[in-house]
C-alpha cells in the first residue's frame, strides 16, 4: 500500500513538475509570440509613420501641383482668350480677304470680257483684213490670167503680121502671167501662141501614100511605114535646136505590099501587117516577109498574152502568131466584118459594121457586146487606172464614156476620127480633117484644143518615149515631128527672145497699171536693144 502511495506521489510530482515546466515553456512560448507581436506592431507603426510623412509630402506636392495647375488653367484661359481673339482677328481677315478676292474675281472678268472683246475685235478686223486680201488676191489672180490670155492672142496676131520678136516676147509674157498665177496653160489663146512661137515643128516628106508608125522602145527611133510597101527607120530628129537632122534609113520599097499597120513588140522587132495577106518582120536592118494564108484583108496588129504573141486581124478572120517562133499557131474566121480594132483591160477589142464589138480574151473566147453609143465607129481608146473610154466615129464625133459610165459627147473633129490616145485624164485624137486635137477630159465643159493642123488627112500618131515629141504620119507621105511639152516650148521662146518691153510697148500691150516685168535677164540678153517701133494708134489689142 505505501508502495501504492508512494508511486502515486511521485506521479503526482512528475505531473506537477511537468505542469510547472509546461507553463514555463507556455510562458516563454507567449514570451516569444508577444515579442514578435510587439516587433510586427512597432515595424507597422514605423511604416504608418514613413506613410504618414510621405502622405504629408505628397499632399504639399498636391497642393503645389494644385496651384501650378491653377496657375496653368488661368494661362491657359488667357491663352484661349488670346486665341479666340485672334480667331476673330482671322476670321475678319478671311472675310475682308474674300470681299478682296471676290472683287478682284469680278475684275479678272471684267477684264477677261474686255480682253475677249477686244480679240474678237481684232480677230474680226483680222480675218476682214484676210478676206479683203483674199478677195484682191483672187482679183487680181483672174486680172492676170487674164492677162496672159490677152497677151496670148495678140501675141497670135501679131506673130501672123511678121513681127516674130514682139510676138515672141508677148507669148513668153503670156506663159509666164498664166503659169505664176495657176492658170491653164492649155487654153487655146495660150497654148496655140505658144506653138506658134516655139516653131517646135518639124515635117519630113519620107513616103508615098499613107503612114503608118510606132516607136521603138530603147533609143530615139521611129518606124514608119505606108500603103506604098515602105518600110523605113528613123534615127534622131528630137532636139529641134539642133536643126532637127532625122537620118532616115529605108529597110524596103515594094509597092506589090500595102502596110496598114506596125507594131514595134517588146522583143525589139518590128512588125508591119499587109493588106495583101503579109507581115513583114523587121529584126534591126534586115525584113523578113511571112505569107499569111488564112487571114483574109488584114490591117490591124494587137500585142496579147503579155506581148508574147500577136493578134493579126482581118476583115473576116484572125490569126495569132508566136513572136518567139514567128509562126502562126492558130486561126479562126469571124461571122462578121472588122472595120476596126482597139484595147480595153490589155485585151484586143474588134468592132464590126453591126454595131457589136468583140472582146478577145482567146481564139476561142470571144465576147459579144453592142457598141454603147451610136454610129460607127472607127477608132476606140481606154484607160483602166482612169475609168475612161473613148470611141472615135466615122462622122468625127467622140463620144467618152467617164468613171461615173456618164456619157460626153465631143465635137471637134470635121471628118473621120483615125486614131486615139489617152495618156492620163488627157486625150489626144486625130482626124482626117488633119487636125490633132486635145481634150482635158476632167474639165466641167471639155473643149478642144488644136495642137496643130496638117497639111493633109491625119491617118496614125504617136508620142515620143519622153511625151514631149508627137510624131504624126499623113495621108500623102509626110512624117511631122511636133514639140508639145510647155515647159520646153517656154524654153525655146525664152532663147528666141533678145530683149526686154521698152516702157512704150508695155504701156501699150500690157498696161500702165501693171508693174513693170522683165521677160529677159540682162544677162541673158543676147542682142542690143533695137529701137522701138512706131505702134498703132488706138487700143486694137485692149
Amino acid at each position: 500500500m505505501e508502495k501504492r502511495l508512494f508511486l502515486w506521489k511521485g506521479v503526482v510530482r512528475l505531473s506537477v513538475a511537468f505542469l510547472l515546466l509546461l507553463s514555463v515553456a507556455v510562458g516563454l512560448y507567449m514570451r516569444h509570440r508577444d515579442g514578435e507581436r510587439i516587433a510586427t506592431l512597432e515595424t507597422q507603426l514605423g511604416a504608418l509613420r514613413e506613410q504618414e510623412k510621405q502622405s504629408l509630402v505628397d499632399r504639399r506636392v498636391s497642393k503645389q501641383m494644385e496651384e501650378i495647375a491653377y496657375g496653368q488653367q488661368v494661362l491657359s484661359e488667357e491663352r484661349s482668350q488670346e486665341a479666340i481673339r485672334q480667331s476673330e482677328i482671322a476670321q475678319e481677315m478671311t472675310l475682308r480677304s474674300e470681299t478682296e478676292r471676290k472683287k478682284a474675281i469680278e475684275a479678272q472678268g471684267l477684264a477677261e470680257l474686255s480682253a475677249s472683246e477686244a480679240m474678237n475685235a481684232y480677230q474680226m478686223a483680222e480675218r476682214q483684213r484676210v478676206e479683203a486680201e483674199h478677195a484682191k488676191l483672187v482679183a487680181d489672180t483672174l486680172n492676170y490670167i487674164s492677162l496672159g490670155r490677152t497677151l496670148g492672142s495678140q501675141s497670135y496676131a501679131i506673130y501672123q503680121t511678121g513681127d516674130t520678136e514682139l510676138g515672141n516676147m508677148l507669148a513668153y509674157a503670156s506663159y509666164l502671167y498664166t503659169k505664176d498665177y495657176r492658170g491653164d496653160l492649155y487654153v487655146p489663146a495660150v497654148f496655140q501662141a505658144l506653138m506658134q512661137s516655139a516653131g517646135g515643128r518639124r515635117n519630113y516628106a519620107v513616103h508615098n501614100g499613107s503612114v503608118s508608125l510606132d516607136r521603138f522602145s530603147k533609143g530615139n527611133r521611129l518606124l514608119t511605114v505606108s500603103t506604098y510597101g515602105e518600110i523605113l527607120v528613123h534615127q534622131g530628129g528630137q532636139d529641134l535646136s539642133n536643126d532637127g537632122l532625122l537620118q532616115t534609113t529605108r529597110l524596103m520599097s515594094d509597092k506589090n505590099y500595102s502596110f496598114r499597120d506596125v507594131i514595134v513588140a517588146e522583143n525589139g522587132k518590128g512588125y508591119a501587117v499587109s493588106h495583101t495577106g503579109h507581115l513583114a518582120v523587121v529584126e534591126g536592118d534586115q525584113v523578113r516577109v511571112i505569107n499569111l494564108e488564112k487571114v483574109d484583108r488584114p490591117f490591124s496588129l494587137e500585142a496579147v498574152n503579155d506581148s508574147r504573141q500577136l493578134l493579126i486581124v482581118g476583115e473576116n478572120s484572125v490569126a495569132l502568131l508566136d513572136m518567139a517562133t514567128e509562126h502562126i499557131i492558130g486561126t479562126r474566121s469571124l461571122d462578121f466584118r472588122v472595120v476596126c480594132t482597139g484595147r480595153r483591160d490589155y485585151k484586143p477589142l474588134l468592132f464590126d459594121h453591126r454595131g457589136g464589138m468583140h472582146l478577145v480574151n482567146s481564139l476561142d473566147d470571144m465576147t459579144d457586146e453592142k457598141v454603147p453609143v451610136p454610129g460607127q465607129v472607127t477608132t476606140f481608146a481606154s484607160s483602166k487606172n482612169e475609168h475612161l473610154s473613148a470611141y472615135g466615129m466615122s462622122d468625127g464625133t467622140i463620144w467618152l464614156i467617164d468613171s461615173k459610165d456618164k456619157t460626153h459627147k465631143l465635137v471637134g473633129h470635121l471628118s473621120q476620127v483615125t486614131k486615139m490616145k489617152l495618156n492620163g485624164k488627157r486625150l489626144y485624137s486625130s482626124s482626117y480633117d488633119g487636125k490633132l486635137l486635145f481634150w482635158m477630159t476632167s474639165d466641167a465643159q471639155i473643149k478642144p484644143i488644136t495642137l496643130f493642123q496638117a497639111g493633109s488627112w491625119l491617118t496614125d500618131f504617136n508620142f515620143s518615149s519622153d511625151k514631149d515629141y508627137i510624131w504624126t504620119g499623113e495621108y500623102n507621105g509626110t512624117v511631122t515631128q511636133y514639140l508639145i511639152s510647155l515647159p520646153k516650148i517656154a524654153q525655146r521662146i525664152h532663147q528666141q527672145v533678145n530683149r526686154n518691153f521698152s516702157q512704150e510697148e508695155w504701156e501699150y500691150y500690157v498696161g500702165r497699171g501693171i508693174p513693170y516685168r522683165r521677160v529677159k535677164s540682162e544677162e541673158d540678153i543676147l542682142a542690143l536693144p533695137k529701137p522701138t517701133q512706131a505702134l498703132p494708134k488706138g487700143g486694137m489689142f485692149r
